[in-house]
């Protein structure tokens, strides 16, 4: 009877440090996250969740989700298409909202004279590892447009800055603000947006764990009304300003870059959205179609975009936004 009065003792005493402790989330250095730079910097965090968000930045997609399956955090802001191959092991996830849509670009050296598609036969892209959304975007336009390049792919974006100035490659698929920063540091040109190249192709969205939104539902409902409204607080023309100074201040980025934003980002959040789900079931056909989703046995898998989303949470973040955002001063 002891020993059973104990473990039931150690058990509450685990349930209320979980139930305490901080949210652990993974993001990356990019303005495609900047409604989670906002929660934090503004401390929406702690105001509503009544926790404080522990962050952890990665260089890109595939190593993200490498931390994110061992369950080194509970949230993940990522590109839409790095979670599909832990989703075909059989990963216990969900995509819960949408983050933003479009927002890369194909930038080359400015000496490089591009005059369509065919232009680049032959040439090295760079670009982040297989199983990025860069990766599969420019995948799809080069075989969509019947182009034989070489798709050079490195860790993250340092990388192809350090390539672009050197001179090592001509042409790299980086997401904002990277070619903004490649302009205004005088070694890259935009050569064409990704929103020309995939129209309204998703890109980054809010992903979390099963057992995270089982167990703390509530946390995840209120997480996601605070990405809904700093998402709208972004967009807003009279908040322009403090957002660039938020980015300024996580990016580590120039005035001049900052004044930049949004660049080609299109910010979206709804999920139930039927063409941002046909856009994520293409990205779920092209993986399959280039060997990136397999099973635990390594066999190739087809995912169905439908069965990777959690819709329900984000209706009920809708229900709570308007008090979320009066508790905020936002009403």
């Amino acid at each position: 009877m002891k020993k059973l009065i104990f473990l039931i003792v150690v058990a509450m005493l685990l349930l209320c440090v979980q139930e305490k402790g901080e949210i652990r989330v993974s993001y990356q250095p990019g303005w495609h996250h900047t409604a989670l730079f906002v929660i934090v910097e503004k401390g929406w965090d702690e105001k509503i969740l009544g926790k404080k968000i522990e962050l952890t930045s990665f260089p890109s997609g595939p190593p993200q989700m490498e931390a994110f399956s061992a369950k080194q955090h509970e949230i993940a802001y990522v590109g839409a298409a790095p979670p599909l191959s832990i989703f075909s092991r059989g990963f216990d996830a969900k995509i819960v909202a949408v983050a933003n849509v479009e927002g890369s670009s194909l930038i080359s050296t400015p000496e490089f004279e591009y005059t369509g598609p065919k232009s680049l036969e032959g040439k090295k892209i760079m670009t982040y590892p297989p199983g990025s959304i860069q990766w599969t975007v420019l995948n799809r336009w080069l075989k969509n447009n019947g182009v034989n390049a070489e798709i050079i792919s490195v860790t993250g974006a340092a990388e192809i800055r350090e390539a672009l100035r050197t001179k090592s490659v001509e042409l790299a698929f980086v997401p904002d603000p990277a070619p903004y920063i490649a302009i205004q540091e005088g070694y890259g040109k935009i050569v064409i947006n990704s929103s020309e190249m995939m129209p309204m192709h998703p890109c980054c969205v809010l992903l979390m764990r099963g057992d995270f939104i089982r167990e703390r539902r509530d946390l995840a409902v209120k997480f996601v009304a605070l990405h809904i409204i700093a998402s709208e607080y972004i967009k807003k023309e009279g908040n322009k300003e403090e957002v660039e100074q938020i980015i300024k201040k996580w990016l580590k980025i120039d005035e001049k870059v900052a004044k930049e934003f949004p660049g080609s980002t299109n910010f979206q959040t709804d999920p139930r959205n039927e063409t941002w789900l046909n856009g994520l079931e293409e990205l779920c056909e092209i993986q399959y179609k280039l060997g990136m989703t397999r099973d635990l046995n390594g066999n190739i898998v087809k995912l169905n975009a439908r069965d990777i989303v959690d819709t329900t949470i984000y209706s009920e973040a809708l229900k709570i936004v308007p008090e979320i955002k009066k508790k905020l001063g936002l009403l």
